[in-house]
């Protein structure tokens, strides 16, 4: 076949796809694709290759259609097995669990250390009799978060099973194993042999170099492959199946088999050890394309590169038409697709001409997709993959496999080889996170859609140019150097002002965003309140919402410096995050309430301001300051010594016509003093303090107030019970339109001067 026909081919159902679920990253990727290819490629013969679009859109809805449930919601007692190695973080147990009709996610929070030894004891592949409730995956919550729900319907996963008791002598192991439950269940011993025997980072970087198994790698080393564009090594895809295949060839020629005959045991075993490596779409990708190459091999046909790859990108997706939406998926096939079709720049060149040359592509082409998903590229990615590339496959790959194969052989090596190994593979990543702590991050937030198109455009019209000219000259390079630079300006030309009340949980932060960017606000950063807990509760990584939720909003907004951070008071829900955005975000001045006694938090958080460098002011009634058309009243706090609740800083913010009143969590002491202080107060939006408990938002204050939105901050199920019920009636009685941060998401009001437009995630 003509390999521009299989790659519109491969286009078209791909367009095909992101048509049937509307507007997505990947459709802006294809639609690039297919304006280009279609401009310079059009043949008569297209006209045929033009089906696979509609085909692919009606196979696409009909393969939606069934992708539901099969369990209604009041389901109780199931069946099924183990599909996943259990993963156990303090209290909490998960796994993937296979029905005769579906897969769920079981998640279960357990009682006791005795419960908790006793379930780690469950391994992959046992049969579980379940006893529980059913609940939908949480529907997306963060503009810049992931979508959970939506992640879990493209596996055909719709329930979460929250299961009454886990009870592990219900679980057995299935004496007629399937072969490959047999080869998960080796998988799994191995990986947590490695994990028996190695530190929990050594461990965790062989299981992903070796069996694709990431979840164990410390989250700074994790976070430190990702920063640098490092994330590829740890996936496995090409690479390894073309070493493992180089290495068995070795293997079997050398045992005197005939190269025919080693090419087809190599097939026989590539299924396998796409099982070994977990299934992803990367491994899936290239163990197919591997054993097609090697049938044309056996059979002495040739097949373009381009048109193999076609074909597996319309069988995957024949297969399971919403693999187009996942991101390892996506590059996967763009990558590989860049190199096979960029040979003419490899001719002549040397080793390291072809290490630099495939690295830069890589990152050029994986740029706008790495920018919308994490806002931000280093710029080290380029000289660091060009060190690491050829470490982790001559180095890190190799050692690991060698190690693996050695204590499955002889157990007792494993004292000569721990230290060795430990200091090799923690050195490298000690060395990763010293790198990545020099400031080379390049951050613009999320491209909007039509940047994401034109980033794609100027990266194909920059290697066009390379190609035709055999050359690479800086002048190709400046469409691209143009787009980068017009995201950067866009926000300083926008004249809108936005005020973005983050979900931070059971929890404050508030981000204001003044009219061309003049200044950022962030208002409290969330955090948790902590509790005490027992060794055996304690999570090898604790949730942090600043980490999670309020730094990924600032990066996704393309926010590089705050202002000022203005902390309503120092409750842990509302301050707690402070000193790790501090430690991971430029920040210029920090604004506390006026306090002769400070808690431990506050003083924590002053002292971490002045180690670097930032500016401290203190905030009391009557402060006022303003910028442009903005206005920033102080209400709150008094020279009264109250309690911490209302001592909360009180901000009237005037944004064009739009006025805001954040109140932080005063309760209604604190709001009869702002009655009698401002007896004219007025406000269009207003934070609902406290989180909608019952000793804040009074009669009184409303009336005074007279809003015509109420926004309240609280987390999904807390244990406080807010919102209050009656100051939802107050509210209601007063005719205010409320949005919820656990209800609703994130919520961001923008403000102009032609009005207010309300957005939500929910």
């Amino acid at each position: 076949m003509n390999p521009r026909l299989a790659v519109l081919s491969a286009l078209f159902a791909l367009t095909g796809v992101w048509l049937s679920k509307m507007i997505s990253v990947t459709g802006i990727v294809l639609i690039t694709f297919l304006v280009i290819v279609i401009i310079f490629q059009l043949k008569r013969k297209t006209i045929v290759v033009l089906m696979f679009l509609p085909l692919f859109f009606l196979y696409t809805q009909w393969y939606e259609l069934k992708n539901t449930s099969l369990f209604p919601l009041h389901t109780t007692n199931f069946q099924g097995t183990i599909e996943t190695i259990p993963k156990i973080n303090g209290k909490m147990i998960s796994f993937q669990y296979k029905t005769s009709g579906e897969f769920l996610v079981v998640r279960y929070k357990m009682n006791s250390a005795a419960e908790k030894h006793t379930l780690e004891k469950l391994k992959i592949s046992m049969h579980c009799f379940l006893n529980g409730t059913l609940k939908e995956p949480e529907p997306q919550s963060h503009y810049y978060g992931m979508n959970y729900r939506e992640y879990l319907h493209n596996k055909n996963i719709h329930w979460i099973l929250e299961p009454s008791q886990v009870d592990a002598g219900s679980c057995v192991t299935d004496k007629k194993e399937s072969l490959i439950s047999r080869i998960k269940i080796w998988r799994s011993k191995s990986i947590k042999q490695l994990e028996a025997d190695f530190s929990q980072n050594t461990a965790g970087l062989m299981n992903a170099l070796v069996f694709g198994y990431r979840e164990k790698i410390e989250t700074e080393t994790l976070e430190s492959y990702q920063k640098l564009g490092l994330t590829h090594l740890l996936a496995v895809s090409g690479f390894n199946v073309g070493i493992i295949s180089y290495f068995l060839y070795l293997f079997f020629v050398r045992l005197g088999i005939v190269k025919e005959l080693a090419y087809v045991l190599i097939v026989i075993f590539l299924p396998i050890y796409i099982v070994l490596t977990g299934g992803e779409s990367s491994i899936v990708r290239a163990g197919i394309m591997g054993m097609l190459a090697l049938c044309f091999i056996v059979f002495r046909k040739k097949i373009n590169p381009a048109v193999l790859l076609s074909f597996v990108c319309i069988t995957m997706l024949s297969w399971n038409p919403l693999y187009a939406f996942d991101l390892g998926f996506q590059l996967s096939f763009l990558m590989t697709f860049v190199l096979i079709t960029s040979i003419s720049l490899f001719k002549t060149k040397s080793n390291t001409q072809l290490l630099i040359i495939t690295s830069f592509m890589c990152s050029l082409f994986s740029f706008p997709i790495i920018l919308y998903h994490f806002f931000e590229f280093s710029l080290w990615s380029l000289p660091i993959n060009i060190l690491y590339i050829p470490f982790v496959s001559l180095v890190l790959f190799p050692v690991s496999f060698f190690v693996f194969g050695v204590i499955h052989l002889f157990p007792s090596a494993i004292y000569l080889l721990k230290f060795p190994v430990q200091f090799l593979f923690e050195s490298s990543a000690s060395i990763l996170k010293i790198a990545q702590k020099f400031n080379g991050t390049l951050l613009l937030g999320r491209p909007s859609l039509w940047l994401f198109l034109f980033y794609f455009l100027a990266i194909l019209y920059l290697f066009y140019e390379w190609e035709r000219n055999d050359r690479l000259y800086l002048r190709f390079c400046i469409p691209f150097m143009f787009i980068i630079l017009l995201q950067a300006c866009i926000p300083y030309l926008n004249p809108s002002a936005k005020v973005s009340f983050i979900n931070v949980g059971q929890g404050d932060s508030v981000l204001i965003e003044l009219p061309f960017r003049k200044a950022v606000y962030l208002i409290d950063t969330g955090g948790a309140i902590p509790f005490e807990k027992e060794k055996w509760e304690e999570r090898y990584e604790e949730y942090d919402v600043t980490k999670k939720a309020v730094l990924p909003y600032l990066k996704g907004r393309g926010i590089r410096k705050i202002d000022g951070l203005i902390l309503s008071h120092a409750d842990m829900d509302h301050a707690g995050g402070t000193v790790f955005l501090l430690n991971n975000f430029p920040v210029e001045t920090i604004y506390l309430p006026k306090n002769n006694n400070l808690s431990e938090l506050e003083a924590e958080i002053i002292e971490s301001g002045k180690q670097k460098g930032i500016h401290m002011k203190y905030l009391r009634k009557g402060m006022q300051w303003g910028i442009g058309n903005s206005r920033f009243i102080v209400l709150h706090p008094s020279e009264k010594n109250t309690s911490s609740n209302n001592r909360s800083v009180v901000l009237w913010v005037k944004l064009y016509d739009t006025s805001f009143l954040l109140t932080g969590d005063i309760e209604k002491e604190a709001e009869h003093e702002i009655i009698n202080n401002f007896s004219q107060l007025k406000a269009d939006v207003l934070k609902v303090a406290h989180h909608g408990s019952g000793t804040s938002t009074t009669e009184q204050f409303l009336e005074l107030a007279a809003p015509e939105f109420a926004v309240i901050s609280s987390g999904r199920n807390n244990i406080y019970g807010h919102p209050a019920k009656d100051v939802i009636t107050r509210l209601k009685e007063k005719k205010v339109t409320i949005y919820r941060t656990d209800k609703n998401g994130d919520i961001i009001f923008e403000a102009a001067k032609r009005g207010l437009k309300i957005t939500t995630v929910q």
